[in-house]
C-alpha cells in the first residue's frame, strides 16, 4: 500500500503557532484520469490497485466502456501514484485507439511500434521503436504494445510497476503468464461472453484442465488463484439498449447481470415509423452457407437502412454508410456482401472476430447456423454469437435462416445448444422486418 510522505517540519519554531498559509489544492477534475473517479465501480478498480492486490480481473459487459477505463486507470496511476504502467492491447487496432485515448489525458505516454513506416496515427502519443523503447521521464509514465510486443520487450529496461492487459479474455493463460515477468501488478480488463483466443496448435493434453495454457487468462487466473485474485465488475453498457440487454445478458452474461444506461437512440422509416431495436428477417435457403440467398438479403436490409433516420437525444439526421455494418461467421460471406455493395464503401462489413470490439448505430446481423444442416461447434460458439449480436447501438437486424430450428431440434443437447435454442426462439419473437 502507498503511503504519503510525511509533511516536513516548520524550519521555524517561532512561527509554530502561526498557522501557515493553506495553498489551494486544485480541484479533483484536474488531474489526468480523475473521471475515474465519477463512478463508485471504476473507482475501485483504482483503489484496488492502489492498494497492492497483485491481481485484478474486471469481468465487462459490451459497451461497458473497457478502453475508457484502460486509459482513465493508466493516466491516474501515472500521475498520481508516479507508477510506471504498461498497457497490452490484443491486435495493434486496439493499442493504435488507447494510445489515441491517452494522448487526449497525458503527455506520459508512447506507443510501442515497429521502427519501419507506415507510421500509425496515434493522435498527441508519441511512437517509439528499436533501442529508443524506454520509459518517457523520470515520474510516473505510460507505454503502450500489443502482447506480442510486450513479450520481445526487455524486461531489465521496460519492467512496469503495474501491467494493464486490455481485452484480456482475448489473451491467453499461457501469454499471460509470460507477461506477469514484466509487472509486480497485473489488471485484467476484458468481456468474458466473446470469442476465445484463437490457438491453432495442438491442446488436447490439457483437455478438461482448468488452468490451460490455452485458456482465456483471466478465467484460468481465477481457477490458479481463487480469492488471492481481486474482481470488480462492470455494471451497465453505454452501448446496448434495454432490449439487447434483456436478449443476451442472460445467455451469455449469467455471471454479469448489467443494465443499459445507453442514452435513448432509434431510427424512423420514410413514414416517420421507428423501427424496433431487435428485429429478424427469415429467409429459406438451399444452397449451404455460401448460397446467394444469404449475401443477398443481407446487402438488400443494409440498403433499407440507408433510407432511415437516426433520432438521439441530442438531435436527428439521415442515416450514411458509415453508421451501418453487416457481421457474417465466414470471410468468403464478407467479401461477397462488400461486392453487392462496392457503391456503398464506407459499409463496415466483417467477420466476427474483424468486428470484435467495434459499434455502429445499426448492424444486420448473419445468424451463425444459417444455411446449415448439421450445428457444428463453429456455428454453435456462444461466443461468436454474443460478439455478432453487440455490435449495435440502435438497430439490430437478424437474417436467420428458416431450417435452422429443425437442425438445432436434432442436435445432441449441450450447453451451448441450450443457449443457441433459446437465443433462436428469443429472435423468432422479435418483429419481422
Amino acid at each position: 500500500m502507498r503511503i504519503l510522505a510525511p509533511r516536513p517540519e516548520n524550519p521555524n519554531p517561532a512561527s509554530a503557532n502561526v498557522p501557515a498559509p493553506r495553498p489551494s489544492a486544485p480541484p479533483l477534475t484536474q488531474w489526468p484520469g480523475s473521471q475515474i473517479m465519477s463512478d463508485p465501480i471504476t473507482a475501485r478498480v483504482l483503489f484496488s490497485v492502489w492498494s497492492g492486490d497483485p491481481a485484478v480481473v474486471v469481468p465487462s459487459p459490451p459497451g461497458a466502456g473497457k478502453t475508457r477505463l484502460v486509459a482513465l486507470l493508466a493516466a491516474a496511476l501515472a500521475h498520481r501514484a508516479d507508477l510506471r504502467v504498461g498497457i497490452a492491447a490484443q491486435t495493434r487496432e486496439q493499442a493504435v485507439e488507447i494510445a489515441r485515448r491517452l494522448g487526449t489525458l497525458t503527455d506520459r505516454a508512447a506507443l510501442m511500434w515497429k521502427a519501419k513506416p507506415p507510421k500509425p496515427d496515434s493522435g498527441q502519443t508519441p511512437t517509439v521503436s528499436g533501442q529508443k523503447v524506454r520509459w518517457p521521464g523520470k515520474a510516473g509514465a505510460i507505454l503502450i504494445g500489443t502482447t506480442a510486443r510486450w513479450l520481445f520487450a526487455d524486461p531489465d529496461r521496460v519492467a512496469a510497476d503495474v501491467l494493464v492487459v486490455d481485452e484480456a479474455w482475448q489473451c491467453t493463460y499461457a501469454d499471460l503468464g509470460a507477461l506477469g515477468a514484466m509487472a509486480r501488478q497485473v489488471v485484467c480488463v476484458g468481456d468474458p461472453g466473446q470469442i476465445d483466443p484463437v490457438v491453432t496448435g495442438d491442446v488436447s493434453r490439457w483437455d478438461g484442465s482448468d488452468t490451460a495454457p490455452n485458456l482465456p487468462g483471466p478465467i484460468a487466473l481465477q481457477a490458479a488463484h481463487g480469492d488471492a485474485v481481486g474482481v470488480v465488475r462492470l455494471r451497465h453498457t453505454w452501448r446496448l439498449g434495454p432490449g439487447t440487454t434483456a436478449l443476451i445478458g442472460p445467455l451469455f452474461y449469467p455471471d454479469l447481470p448489467f443494465t443499459s444506461r445507453r442514452p435513448p437512440e432509434h431510427l424512423t422509416d420514410a413514414d416517420g415509423v421507428v423501427l424496433p431495436e431487435l428485429a429478424h428477417r427469415p429467409v429459406t435457403v438451399c444452397g449451404g452457407p455460401s448460397d446467394p440467398v444469404l449475401v443477398t438479403a443481407c446487402a438488400q436490409r443494409a440498403r433499407e437502412l440507408l433510407d432511415t433516420v437516426l433520432v438521439t437525444a441530442q438531435d436527428q439526421r439521415p442515416m450514411t454508410a458509415a453508421d451501418i455494418a453487416v457481421v457474417v461467421p465466414h470471410v468468403s460471406q464478407a467479401a461477397a456482401i462488400r461486392a453487392l455493395l462496392s457503391d456503398h464503401p464506407d459499409v463496415l462489413v466483417g467477420t466476427a472476430n474483424s468486428l470484435q470490439g467495434l459499434e455502429r448505430a445499426a448492424v444486420v446481423v448473419l445468424h451463425p447456423l444459417a444455411g446449415y444442416r448439421t450445428a457444428a461447434p463453429f456455428g454453435l460458439d456462444p461466443g461468436r454469437a454474443c460478439v455478432m449480436l453487440s455490435r449495435h447501438r440502435a438497430h439490430m437486424s437478424v437474417v436467420i435462416d428458416d431450417a435452422s430450428a429443425a437442425v438445432l431440434a436434432y442436435t445432441e443437447p449441450s450447453t451451448a445448444h441450450a443457449t443457441n435454442t433459446a437465443l433462436l426462439a428469443a429472435l423468432h419473437r422479435t418483429p419481422t422486418v
